[in-house]
Parts: structure tokens; sequence; C-alpha cells
């Protein structure tokens, strides 16, 4: 493909890779804050929205972190098995690589700043096990040293001092240690923390301000508390208490401990804890004193209990009070403070953030996407400013200006292969991979009606008549079905078999009576829909994706796993033409305006591209994808292009004015 040609603009990204671990950081701006999104870096302006995406990682971005001072920006990735990962230093301003280093195999755990921001830690994952400390103003390598030992756990966790820049610790599972960097001797030696015999999957590590205790929140559901002790002599960390929650009376069966486990803590300039569960709890809690009777002591037999033998059993010990709380979707995986300490940032797994107010707890949803593989993306008829996409789970109605989640669908543990708008507006038809053909209302999301058992392997494909009288499915096994649907019957009126593999897209003739299914037994096969009958059949050595009708509806136009783009004739099925569409894999997705002279393209390579249909040549090329396309559909409007991918990311280009 010629590189010389014009790129797509991108106008907007709905992207949060939410199972990233400490993965939303604030910058000390108060403004933006920064996240990772597949192999990409994106740093967001929460008020007006705007985004500033950072390439340079070959893989998906696994840790961020953002200087103390504001001026850089680092990522680590993970690779695949064998090869190395990046550590990226960016410069924040101009959006450009500043530094970067690979001494790191597979993955970067995690990545730090310094409290002076001079210098950079990174922590391989468990095929490489190493601390490294690189030095940013003159972009070299200062030391490292094995993360923990061969039988004591492994670390995934980084936090630095807020005081000293040759403080910081590292933390995971069964493993906690405390190290010390000598800048003239270029070594970094690690304490392990005076934990006794505890042994804890520690999930997240934070540090007071004045850096004198640091908390620890465990898989348990426990919090352990460790005062640092730092000297001319040496440094340690003594464990203090294991923090637990004081139990409410009210609550049956209420137990101590943070259920889901503590995976998200930071530390208030009060004292205070702010915490996350893996359970969606975000709680605000106090340390606070309470008497614990003392069952190891007990008063000798035959004697009278007096006062001073019931102090004796007594015992002072530190607890965590509720002072305020709230509940979000999935688990916590990240908690963002902001400079000023009125709001945070609460990020989860489900791929949504949160912003809570320190002052009256109140939670609001300002950011959604999906947390898996999107799997098509539709609009309405004749409306640009709406459009649907289909996940795991999820089927979401978007606004298409501001990018916001209007509706939301929900089926547990499904996942929804292919979605429709019908033509009246009056119903959402989706294809599930139970089996279930589902229509749900689409101003409410209520369901209407449910086709149990519409096809053996699932629901792949989906596609409506323009009366809104029919539906044709198809299946994982292979089987075209027409149903005739009211809100009150759906019926089954034939099923084709001709097909022997998964069908992959259906696409209806204008005036209702023909249709063409793509399948990944390598055929496209034409249906008469009238008698129900094969009319013509196309075979290629290939995984068909998409398949779309040409100009008039005399020409199929089919992409695959062949990587080209292929024409066929309607009448006799010969091909006319093919098309080198990819060099490095499938052609995944398709679609073709209505006047039939351009089509966008998208795959494997992850780049949409824009195609003249009579010249077959490209005219733009986009690239902001960091993972597999899944599908795209271009505007009725002809002024957007909104394509999805596996990594669970949707953007919305814009499309050529030239070409408009």
């Amino acid at each position: 493909m010629n590189e010389d040609l014009d790129q797509l603009e991108i106008i907007s990204t709905i992207a949060f890779q939410g199972k990233t671990r400490n993965g939303l950081v604030f910058h000390v701006d108060k403004k933006h804050v920064a996240y990772s999104v597949g192999q990409n870096v994106m740093v967001r302006e929460i008020s007006s929205g705007k985004e500033y995406r950072y390439y340079g990682h070959s893989n998906t971005v696994s840790c961020v972190a953002v200087a103390k001072d504001g001026s850089f920006l680092a990522s680590g990735q993970e690779n695949f098995m064998g090869f190395k990962a990046d550590v990226i230093i960016w410069n924040f301003q101009d959006q450009t690589i500043y530094a970067r280093h690979n001494i790191h195999r597979v993955k970067v755990e995690a990545v730090a700043f310094t409290c002076d921001s001079k210098y950079i830690i990174s922590l391989g994952g468990q095929d490489c096990g190493n601390v490294v400390i690189y030095d940013v103003d003159s972009s070299a390598l200062l030391c490292g040293n094995v993360a923990a030992p061969l039988a004591g756990g492994y670390a995934n966790i980084l936090r630095c001092a807020n005081t000293r820049n040759d403080i910081f610790v590292s933390a995971g599972n069964n493993s906690l240690r405390i190290w010390k960097i000598n800048f003239r001797s270029k070594r970094v030696t690690p304490t392990n923390a005076s934990i006794g015999r505890i042994r804890r999957e520690i999930k997240c590590v934070d540090i007071d301000i004045a850096d004198n205790y640091l908390y620890c929140g465990t898989a348990s559901g426990d919090i352990l508390k460790l005062q640092i002790v730092l000297s001319e002599e040496g440094f340690d960390a003594k464990l203090l208490n294991c923090l637990m929650r004081i139990v409410s009376k009210e609550i049956i069966r209420d137990i101590p401990l943070f259920s889901g486990g503590v995976t998200a803590i930071a530390v208030l300039k009060t004292g205070e804890l702010l915490i996350g569960t893996g359970d969606g709890i975000v709680c605000r809690c106090s340390q606070v004193e309470c008497p614990v009777k003392d069952l190891t002591k007990k008063p000798h037999t035959g004697t009278v209990p007096t006062k001073k033998t019931k102090a004796k059993q007594v015992k002072i010990e530190m607890k965590l009070k509720e002072l305020e709380k709230t509940l979000i979707l999935g688990e916590v995986t990240s908690i963002a403070l902001r400079g000023d300490g009125h709001q945070f940032l609460v990020g989860s797994q489900k791929s949504e953030i949160y912003q809570v107010t320190l002052i009256g707890f109140k939670c609001e949803r300002i950011y959604t996407c999906h947390g898996k593989a999107v799997r098509d993306v539709v609009f309405p008829y004749k409306c640009s400013d709406l459009f649907t996409t289909c996940s795991f789970e999820t089927i979401r109605v978007w606004n298409l200006a501001s990018s916001l989640e209007l509706l939301r669908i929900e089926v547990p543990n499904m996942t929804c292969h292919s979605v429709l708008v019908m033509r009246d507006g009056r119903s959402i038809i989706s294809g599930w991979n139970d089996g279930k053909i589902r229509a749900h209302t689409p101003e409410t999301g209520h369901p209407i009606y449910i086709i149990e058992n519409a096809h053996q392997r699932g629901v792949t494909a989906i596609a409506a008549t323009s009366n809104c009288r029919n539906i044709i499915s198809g299946g994982g096994e292979g089987d075209v079905r027409v149903w005739n649907v009211t809100t009150s019957v759906q019926v089954l009126l034939r099923t084709m078999k001709e097909h022997k593999g998964a069908i992959t897209c259906i696409k209806v003739k204008s005036n209702d009576k023909e249709c063409v299914t793509s399948a990944g037994d390598g055929s496209c096969i034409i249906w008469d829909l009238e008698n129900f009958i094969r009319m013509q059949v196309v075979f290629a050595n290939t995984i068909f994706q998409a398949v779309c009708y040409g100009p008039e509806e005399y020409q199929i136009i089919s992409c695959g796993t062949d990587r080209k783009i292929s024409y066929y004739e309607v009448l006799d099925g010969t091909m006319v033409r093919s098309l080198e569409a990819s060099l490095s894999g499938s052609i995944n997705a398709m679609d073709i305006t209505d006047d039939c002279k351009l089509f966008v393209t998208g795959g494997a390579d992850k780049l949409i591209k824009v195609w003249k249909y009579l010249e077959g040549t490209v005219t733009h090329v986009g690239y902001g994808h960091s993972d597999e396309i899944t599908a795209l559909k271009i505007s009725p409007n002809k002024k957007h292009i909104i394509s999805v991918a596996k990594d669970g990311s949707i953007i919305r280009w814009k499309f050529p004015a030239q070409l408009q």
C-alpha cells in the first residue's frame, strides 16, 4: 500500500483498559487523567473530554505512571513469550518519546517515578523478576536487582516514597520488600518487611504523605499497617496491625474482612483511607481504637473475677470505621486522587470510570465502554445521531456526538454476536451464543420476545427485511433460518441448509426477495427468500468474514482471511476482480455507502481503509486501533465511520469530506 495516502481523522475514542491495576493516574495539573487503551496511552481532559494519544508500544500497555512534576509520563507493556517488553518515557507536553529501554522480558508489571522525577523504577513480570532503576536525565540504566527470592513468591506492585528519592516498596504474592538506592555505588538493596509468619497476597500498596506508615491491601480482605523505620544504620518496615473493619450489628452475619479483598487503596492527608474492594465497594475509613477481649489470658480457676482481672482481659486494637461508602459495578482496580483532594476517580474492572466526592460521597459514572471484544455495530435506519454495539453480556446504545452511553441491555454470562435495529425503530434484535434471538425496546431496553433454540451453536449473524416482518438468522452450525415475527408470535418459516461452517454475515437485497450469506466454510450463497432455495453459490479458499451488495445489486463484494477483496457477479457467481487488501492479516469487516461508490474495510492489521469501488484503489487510511478490528459501519449521512475492535475500543472517524 502507498505510504503517502491521506489519513483518516479520529474524532473520539470510547475505550478504557479497566483491568490494568492502578491504570488510572491523575496529572499534577488536576485537569488530565492518563490511562491505557490497548497499545496506546491516552490522556483525557476531564472537563472538555479532549483526548491525546501516545503511540509507540508494539503490544498491550500494562502499566502507566505520571511524574511528580508533570513533565513526563511512563508506560510499560507486555509482549509475547521470549520477547523483550519496552518501557517508554514520554514528554507530556509534546506527546513524543523522550527515552525507552527494553531490559525486561515478556511483561512490565509496574512503573513508578521517584519523588523528584529524576528516576523511574520498573518491575518485570514473573518471567523477568527484576527491578530496574533508570536515570531519566541521562537516559541510561542506573542499577537493578532481583525483585523477589526464588522461593518467596513474586512482586507486581511498586510504590515510591513521598519525601525521599532513594526509597521504594515492592509487593505481591508473599512478597513485601523495602528498597534503598545507593546512587554513589549504583546499587539497590532490598530488605524484607518484618511481618512474621503472616502470608498474604498483596493487591495494592500506599504510603502516607510523611513516609511513616505503609498500608497493604490483601486478597484476604484485611489491610497490613507497617511502620517504616529509616535510620543511618539501616531501614525496615515493622508490622503494627492487621486492620479490619468494625462489624455492623445491624447486618446479620457481618464479617470484619472486606468482601472480595482490598484491591485498591489510597491514603488521604488526614490519615483516613480510601478503600476499594473486589465486590465494587468504595469506602472512606478512619482508624479507631477498639477494646478487644483477650481470650488468651484467663483468670485462675476457683477465683472470683475482680475489676483488675477484667481490665487485664481487655486490650486495645486498631480497627477501621467506615465513614462513608458507595457501590460501583465491578471490581475496583484504581483509585486516582485529584490534587485538591475533594474529588477522586475510581476505575473498575468493567472498564468504567466513576467520579466520587469526598464530602457527601456522591458517586457519578462519567465514562463507560465495553470491557471485552465488541462483536458488531449498527446504525438505525437513516439515523446518524445514534449507534448500537454489542459485546459480552451487553448491548449498548450510544450518542454519536457526545460518545455517551444512552441505554444498556444486559444478559448475564452471554455474548451477543450480532445486533440490528428494525427499520420501524420499534425493536432491537440481537443474536446470542446461547442460541436465542432476543428483541428489546430501544427506549427502555425491556424485553419484547425471545426465540428459544433458534440455532444449535449460537446465533452468529442476523438481518431483517425492510417491511420488518421477517428475520433471517445464521448459526454456528451453518443453518440459515427465516422467521416471521410479531410482538406476540414468532414462527419459523424455513431452514436452509447448505453451509458447512458458521454464518459470518447476512445482507438482504432492497426488494426483500433475495439475500446473500457468507460462512466460514469458504462459500457465499445467494438465496431466494420467496421459494427458500439457493440461487447461486461462490467458493473460495478462505473464511469469508463479510459480504455486501455492489452497485444496483448486480454484484457482491466479499472479504476474508485470504486478505483479499473479491468482486462476484450475482447472476452466475463468476469472479470479476480480486484486490490485495492487506499484507499482514485477514479482513474482518466491510461496509459500503448507499450509492456504492465507496466502501470501507478493517481487519487484523488494525487499519481502516477507504476504497473507491470502481477503481479498486485506497484513498484514505486510519491508524488508531490497538487490536484486531471486528466490525465497522458508515453513518447514513456519510459523515462518520464507527469501528470496533477486540480490545473493546470504539473509534469515531471523520469521513473524508472530499469523498462525500
